[in-house]
């Protein structure tokens, strides 16, 4: 059987046993047009779950903090406007009308320890109006290392420490305006995680928190959400935080390029003449010119639904969203996971994925996809396709280098790492400095994504890296290696003892939910030959 994939910045026909399933996520559900985005904005804020309207929460003397998420979601980006551009020229438009001047309202963006957005990165985002308006002294970046600026609220009855910007704790009114594509982000994560920092973040990031319980990209069962939510109620108690929450459909592509995410049956004829030819067409460019290609994509996302309140109110209608839009369902786990990797992740936008990404985007995001039980069984194998470049970002990626040069080598043990080197790594002054000011992700950001992982690599039996010419970022990865997918799968079979092998087709997003006994290879089909 075909099956037409990724391997970083190519799209390849891999061959699979005859008997694969080849899981496809389900098409995406009707989005609310772009123009119908700010009056849908208003009706949520008019009429918001579990709060006053926003005119009875503000008058004149009000002072607002509106926040709103990096670009590390949606991704790829969409096409301009952004939602949030919509939403917040929206939001302002409402806040002005009720009376608040425009000097008492900041608006930050929640990077939390991600690398800080750059200014041409702020103007896509959110559009020339409101950075001329408000850049650079009221929309900034948030700052987790701003001495100035972080309050300490306390501690959880955990004993989690809860540290936060001093501009949530001084505003009469925070506003989050949040576009979410998967049940990890939005909630109670919003304030506490975004505007949070090294201190409050790495007791719920930790190996602890995903060694027993997977679930870090949903908070349904999820250590690692409760510890969140403990901090998040916290900080509740010292300010009024009012969320737009907008959950988005899975349209990852533009419509010419939809094929990549869909069946044959569900292709017409020229589709299916795209399916058959791209891999052959994308062989005969250089890879640069297929970096270029991939990373000028813009995907054409839209918003599901738009709901304003409370947390708790907002974000419970958000998950069902999702759940419809990500659900694919299967009668059982199989021995084999086949994954082709793009060159997209949330943490290389502007710059192409680096090894330690290409691990943990497959075993801290794509395997932790499910609703009740992995793709996989128990002892089963993983097999990941991507060439895995030995390049870091040299603004971006500092961290992820030195952890790459100065951490694998010594262990991949997600416990020993937090306890021989996640301090030097997070305290290291020269790293502080690229966070603050040279746009890299925090010190600790590498040991965060590398956490993720924890569970996985406890459950399967084997990760195999397929597609690398040599062995050598297996090895430093702590995982395995075949030259191609042939022998990958031959390596699988060896340690299974079976040949049950399920691939995906991402992107677009998926969640797995395993129906024991249910009738039917799976909700949205298993491949045909073709792939």
């Amino acid at each position: 059987m075909k099956y037409l994939t990724y391997s970083g910045n190519n799209v390849v026909h891999a061959e699979l046993p005859d008997e694969a399933s080849v899981l496809f996520p389900p098409p995406p559900l009707p989005g609310i047009p772009n123009k119908d985005i700010p009056n849908r904005v208003r009706a949520a804020f008019e009429s918001p779950l579990d709060m006053p309207p926003l005119e009875e929460l503000v008058d004149a003397n009000s002072r607002i903090l509106i926040a709103f998420d990096d670009n590390c979601q949606p991704f790829p980006a969409t096409a301009p406007p952004d939602i949030r551009q919509l939403a917040i020229e929206a939001l302002l438009e409402m806040l002005f009308s009720y009376g608040v001047k425009q000097e008492n309202i900041e608006l930050v963006c929640a990077v939390a320890l991600h690398r800080k957005m750059k200014t041409h990165e702020m103007a896509a985002m959110l559009g020339k109006r409101i950075m001329k308006a408000f850049h650079p002294h009221q929309l900034v970046n948030f700052d987790a290392e701003d001495p100035d600026d972080i309050v300490v609220l306390g501690t959880t009855e955990e004993g989690e420490p809860v540290e936060t910007s001093r501009k949530v704790i001084e505003s009469d009114l925070v506003i989050y305006v949040d576009s979410i594509q998967i049940p990890l982000n939005g909630g109670h994560k919003s304030v506490a995680v975004g505007l949070g920092t090294y201190n409050s973040i790495a007791p719920h990031h930790a190996p602890q928190m995903t060694a027993e319980k997977p679930h870090v990209m949903q908070p349904e069962g999820s250590d690692m959400h409760g510890s969140i939510e403990r901090i998040s109620r916290v900080i509740l108690k010292h300010t009024r935080i009012m969320v737009l929450e907008a959950a988005m459909n899975n349209a990852s592509y533009p419509p010419l390029m939809r094929y990549l995410s869909k069946p044959s049956e569900r292709c017409n004829l020229f589709e299916k003449i795209l399916k058959a030819t791209t891999p052959a067409s994308m062989s005969l460019l250089p890879e640069s010119v297929r970096f270029r290609v991939f990373k000028g994509i813009q995907s054409a996302y839209l918003p599901v639904d738009i709901n304003a309140g409370s947390i708790d109110a907002v974000h419970e209608p958000t998950l069902q969203t999702l759940k419809d839009q990500l659900l694919v369902t299967t009668d059982h786990q199989h021995d084999t996971l086949v994954f082709g990797l793009p060159d997209l992740s949330p943490y290389s936008v502007g710059t192409r994925i680096n090894p330690v990404l290409v691990l943990s985007d497959v075993l801290g995001y794509v395997f932790n996809w499910f609703y009740n039980k992995p793709f996989v069984k128990p002892g089963g194998v993983v097999i990941i396709l991507n060439p895995v470049f030995e390049f870091f970002h040299p603004e971006y990626h500092v961290a992820y280098e030195k952890f790459w040069n100065e951490v694998l080598p010594e262990t991949q043990d997600p416990f020993e790492m937090q306890s021989e080197f996640q301090e030097q790594f997070a305290r290291d002054p020269h790293l502080v400095d690229c966070y603050r000011n040279r746009f890299a992700h925090h010190g600790f950001h590498p040991f965060t994504v590398w956490y993720w992982a924890t569970y996985p690599l406890k459950y399967l039996s084997r990760v195999i890296l397929a597609g690398p010419k040599t062995d050598f970022a297996a090895k430093r990865l702590g995982v395995s290696w075949a030259p191609d997918l042939e022998h990958a799968l031959g390596q699988a079979r060896e340690v299974t003892g079976g040949d049950d092998v399920v691939a995906l087709t991402i992107p677009p997003f998926m969640y797995m939910q395993v129906n024991d006994g249910a009738a039917g290879r799976s909700r949205h089909g298993q491949a045909s030959a073709a792939g």
